[in-house]
């Protein structure tokens, strides 16, 4: 009986599942293994960003006329405020920007710098940490810096035009979402240590904004309304003499001030020269090439270099061959990482005050030699950085410490760290949700590029600066306090930071903006989003979703760049849709194995492009969080 009716039901649901397939049109049946988001795709131009609104109001400044720079710097301020448990205007803004008219890809660093006042001993001698909360490790605001550096240099409207949605947002209010109301939650214990920060992000009788309701800011508003005043008066010397004129203010007149004067009355030795004399810096980026691409990032005061190193090593390998998604594959770009941030952890610093092997780090021969040391049947637990000085012109000596475990694992201060420490050394706040970052790429109709990884100044662990609205960025936590580190704090140093914008070219033309948020685990998204890219093509043109959802994996084989800086070493995390027999063989080549669920990994790649062939801006965004793209 039991099985006749088991066969009942088969052929009913059968049935039914065969009807309701018939009724699904043919046009809208999508073959099995499709991606879950269509492809972004137009003629003129191409957003994505790490909120639905970021690039809503992206979109508008390029619908009215503005180049992707003025779109970038509009999404830059809307995104201070509504993605603030990402980053807020009190963070940093680190950007690549390709103006066609100057033909070639430049860094602007709004990474902002520790006091002058401070060093290891001024922190050692009062007891005080660099854990990622109030106000110990702060350091200087660098996102407005380098928004209006952007704007005054390469767009074409005024800061009022562009930062008109982040006022209105602020003042008029937007929905809160849910992981932003999450983060203010978690954070009531801060809040009750700053008064401010209650009365900015919950409501007057103290209780919290549910997700979907509308939160307004208008202490925020009010500061960028300032700025638009201070632009009003300077505006009648041109369009760069208003823009700075808002800047100014900032950082030089009264509303840096009023932030300077905050901190001081609550024991952070900052002056009213640590804001003045900030700068975010022009330079030229880091870059290689890679199988005829060439890859721009940040220099080697960021964590961006990992990459180009982890390309140059892969070079020497057939991934093609391997597969996506084999057990060679993620075997042989999983080891590429480590040596690659065994470096990073050993010779990346502020180059005001490190003389960095670049050219060493970078070279194709550096890169074969370090190749050579991948076992491809086994992982390897050592934690040791090379000799890029035999590859390097300039640099010949090296007196900072330099990794050398031989087996990692067996480190046995590393075995003593408490889940809490290790919790913060990747970023996490005391629940264990990231503190995170987000990621802003556009191209506009005349092909300028803008690639930006704006973070900090999150709500969890900044303190809102009396009545201006602004979230004081943690980012110091990122320095060390040891004086054999090359990364370590100084005065007026920038910490060595993660946040990583991409520009790649495609031979020598332009060709895609990529980044994503992630901490420590930025570039190694950015590198599986790449590879998917431009070593499987077929698989994914020209849906860029297609090459975003390929499951990922994640090695924690460095040191945590977060206050304590613990790590995780020969771990490896791999998504859920990973097979089991890749699951296996990683583990029996000897990775500590763990599993995530589909789409867990930390990380959300944002992407615009332009088709090399069709001319076409493509856009897409990763379905692992918020993010979203449009193209027209």
């Amino acid at each position: 009986m039991l099985r006749m009716r088991t066969l009942a039901l088969a052929l009913l649901f059968g049935t039914s599942l065969f009807v309701e397939a018939r009724q699904v049109p043919i046009q809208d049946q999508r073959p099995a293994g499709s991606a879950l988001r269509p492809a972004v795709m137009g003629s003129t131009g191409g957003v994505s960003t790490g909120h639905p609104l970021t690039t809503a109001a992206a979109f508008q400044i390029l619908l009215k006329g503005g180049n992707a720079f003025d779109a970038g710097a509009a999404a830059l301020l809307a995104g201070g405020v509504l993605e603030q448990d990402l980053y807020s205007l009190g963070g940093e803004g680190l950007v690549l920007v390709y103006p066609k008219t100057e033909g070639k890809v430049i860094s602007v660093v709004g990474q902002g710098w520790a006091p002058a006042a401070v060093s290891i001993d001024w922190y050692k001698s009062r007891n005080k940490t660099l854990y990622g909360s109030g106000l110990d490790p702060a350091v200087v605001p660098g996102a407005v810096h380098a928004t209006l550096t952007v704007l005054e240099k390469w767009g074409t409207l005024s800061f009022e035009e562009v930062a008109g949605p982040a006022i209105e947002y602020a003042e008029k209010g937007f929905p809160l979402r849910q992981s932003t109301a999450q983060a203010i939650h978690n954070q009531l214990p801060l809040f009750a240590k700053w008064p401010e920060n209650q009365k900015y992000w919950l409501k007057p009788d103290g209780s919290e904004y549910k997700p979907g309701e509308t939160i307004k800011l208008p202490n925020l508003a009010r500061t960028l309304k300032r700025m638009v005043e201070a632009e009003r008066a300077a505006k009648s010397k041109g369009r760069a003499a208003g823009i700075i004129a808002a800047r100014d203010l900032f950082y030089k007149g009264e509303i840096g001030r009023e932030m300077v004067a905050f901190l001081r009355k609550n024991g952070a030795p900052f002056s009213e020269a640590d804001f003045s004399e900030f700068f975010a810096k022009i330079e030229d980026p880091a870059k290689t090439t890679y199988r005829g691409y060439t890859v721009y990032k940040h220099g080697f005061g960021s964590q961006g270099p990992v990459l180009l190193e982890s390309l140059n090593i892969l070079e020497n390998f057939d991934l093609h061959a391997m597969g996506y998604g084999s057990a060679d594959y993620f075997h042989t770009v999983t080891e590429a990482m480590k040596l690659a941030y065994a470096d990073r952890d050993t010779y990346y610093a502020d180059p005001s005050f490190v003389n960095v092997p670049a050219e060493g780090l970078l070279s194709k021969e550096y890169a074969k030699e370090r190749a050579k040391l991948i076992d491809p049947h086994r992982a390897s637990k050592s934690f040791i950085a090379g000799d890029p000085l035999r590859y390097d012109s300039k640099v010949k000596q090296w007196t900072y410490w330099k990794a050398s475990a031989k087996d990692a694992t067996n480190d046995r201060t590393q075995l003593q760290i408490s889940p809490e420490d290790r919790r913060a050394s990747r970023g996490l706040d005391p629940a264990g949700v990231s503190k995170d970052t987000t990621h802003m790429s556009i191209i506009d109709k005349d092909g300028n590029i803008f690639d930006a990884t704006p973070s900090g100044g999150w709500i969890n662990g900044a303190v809102i600066l009396g009545d201006t609205g602004i979230g004081m960025s943690v980012r110091g936590e990122q320095f060390w306090l040891d004086p054999t580190r090359a990364a370590q704090i100084r005065p007026r140093s920038r910490p060595r930071y993660t946040l990583t914008p991409s520009i790649v070219f495609k031979g020598d033309v332009p060709m895609m903006g990529l980044g994503t948020p992630g901490g420590d685990n930025q570039d190694q998204t950015i590198l599986q989003a790449f590879l998917a890219i431009v070593d499987f093509w077929g698989d994914w043109y020209p849906n860029l979703h297609a090459a975003f959802e390929r499951p990922r994996v994640q090695t924690l084989h460095f040191y945590g760049s977060f206050w304590p800086h613990t790590a995780g070493f020969n771990k490896l995390n791999v998504e859920a849709t990973i097979p089991d027999a890749v699951y296996n063989e990683l583990r029996a080549r000897g990775h500590d194995v763990s599993r995530l669920p589909a789409f867990g990994m930390s990380g959300c790649a944002t992407a615009v492009m332009i088709d090399p062939v069709t001319r076409n801006r493509f856009a897409g965004a990763d379905p692992r969080r918020d993010c979203y793209a449009i193209a027209y």
